[in-house]
């Protein structure tokens, strides 16, 4: 099993997804229930929200890496 693989698999597992969906539904709360005043706290909840997509991008992207090649090498 390639690392590839192990990555597909455990994104396609509905409880990591539902811990990905908590994790981010935790932060937009945190922004939601900010006071007017309160800015530093939306942006750190702003930043985090954007570290956590940036994961979740990189690990789809290696996810899709091999399908991406199985296609170019379908393709020649």
């Amino acid at each position: 099993m390639t690392k590839q693989d192990i990555i597909k698999g455990i994104l396609e597992t509905p409880e990591f997804q539902d811990i990905i969906n908590e994790l981010r539904e935790n932060q937009l709360n945190g922004i939601r229930y900010s006071t007017p005043s309160d800015k530093d706290a939306r942006e750190t909840f702003y930043m985090r929200l954007q570290v956590l997509d940036e994961i979740m991008n990189y690990l789809e992207s290696i996810a899709k890496d091999s399908e991406i090649k199985d296609k170019a090498w379908k393709i020649l």
